[in-house]
């Protein structure tokens, strides 16, 4: 979520049911007066959906990622506004996102250095459902993104574009 802060900079999170739940809050970013970027609505436009014949790949299998190039030669993208979704879920689980370190090239010809995946969320899951979400991503420095299945199940992944940050 996206939401303002009070003055001394807390927010309030508000648990709607009758019991106890715990919360987890990944702090990502924030928008400011002086940011170096400014947002550029697009589309939006699907990059990604594993139940589509053209991709041949089938489900996103457990425990692994896949990688998707935006703009590997435009260094002034600072990051993409994404919808995902998980759906066919097999397992419990959670979807991680995050600039790959390696170039396009690299990634398409299995050349670049190993990815760490990130030990935080984007998107949680339990076994059965389909959930999306919202992810805003840096483009780190080659414009490429990983979408991490951290589950023991496979998924399908569907993953829309609908915005890009360009600095000046």
């Amino acid at each position: 979520v996206i939401v303002p802060v009070a003055a001394d900079g807390s927010i309030d999170v508000l648990n709607g049911g009758w019991g106890g739940v715990d919360v987890v809050i990944d702090f990502v970013g924030y928008y400011s007066t002086d940011s170096k970027a400014a947002y550029i609505p697009i589309g939006p436009f699907r990059t990604l959906d594993t139940r589509e014949p053209e991709w041949k790949y089938g489900p996103l299998e457990r425990d692994s990622y896949v990688s998707i190039g935006y703009s590997p030669n435009e260094p002034n993208i600072a990051g993409y506004v994404l919808n995902t979704t998980v759906t066919n879920t097999q397992a419990d689980g959670y979807l991680s996102v995050a600039p790959n370190p390696n170039t396009w090239e690299d990634v398409k010809n299995h050349t670049g250095m190993p990815v760490t995946p990130p030990g935080s969320s984007s998107l949680n899951w339990t076994k059965g459902q389909t959930v999306p979400n919202l992810v805003q991503a840096s483009s780190g420095n080659h414009g490429v993104v990983d979408f991490w299945n951290r589950s023991w199940g496979n998924i399908d992944l569907v993953v829309d574009i609908f915005g890009y940050y360009e600095t000046n």
